[in-house]
């Protein structure tokens, strides 16, 4: 057994390192890639997707179980809810891990405290673009239309939206439930729901 625990923990580690690329999903539970996603609600889920060898001891009731003690161990030091594991797969040599988050700040720091590197970031918030735009606009971003990648007219950034706020210091992928409609000019856009980070500060906006 412990061989086995020591064999999944190793499974988590390797999982959270790198990410297998591949076509967008509608949610976190089938991306094919890891990634944060976020709700039209600004609700949060991380989804760690990897590839493995296919051997005895990696076993998918033995790794969410492994992965729901993660995340209880989480829970009892800073409060009931922070973390849940939404769901654990092993098949055909991909695992697909997906949490749900309360807030971003557990989102953060639950990334940063089980290594999860394809999911780490320094800060994330999400918010109404109204209540950023005064500090984006103070920063000098430049932001782009996310339907054609030109640079967006400031008349065209008014209206109600919701913006995610992004520090890194290395780029993640992140996909919105709603339509992207613009983003600073840092960010790359990879389709009509998903962005990859730079370093630094990113803005995306979507509706």
């Amino acid at each position: 057994m412990k061989k086995k625990k020591a064999a999944l923990a190793a499974l988590i580690v390797a999982g959270m390192l790198t990410g297998c690329l591949g076509r967008t999903g509608t949610n976190a539970q089938n991306a094919e890639s890891s990634r944060i996603f976020v709700t039209g609600t600004g609700g949060l889920q991380t989804a760690t997707v990897e590839t493995y060898v296919q051997q005895d001891y990696y076993n998918a009731d033995e790794l969410k179980a492994y992965l729901e003690e993660t995340a209880t161990s989480y829970n009892q030091a800073n409060g009931e809810g922070a973390v849940k594991l939404e769901s654990c797969t092993m098949e055909k040599g991909i695992a697909r891990m997906v949490f749900q988050y309360n807030s971003s700040k557990d989102l953060v720091s639950f990334a940063s405290q089980y290594e999860d590197k394809d999911n780490q970031v320094d800060s994330l918030s999400v918010t109404n673009f109204s209540e950023v735009s005064g500090q984006a606009e103070s920063e000098g971003v430049e932001f782009l239309k996310a339907s054609d990648g030109k640079k967006a007219e400031k008349k065209a950034l008014k209206g109600e939206s919701h913006a995610v706020v992004v520090e890194t210091k290395k780029p993640v992928t992140i996909q919105t439930e709603g339509k992207l409609l613009f983003v600073s000019k840092n960010v790359v856009i990879k389709d009509q729901h998903t962005v990859q980070t730079s370093e630094g500060k990113n803005y995306i906006i979507f509706k």
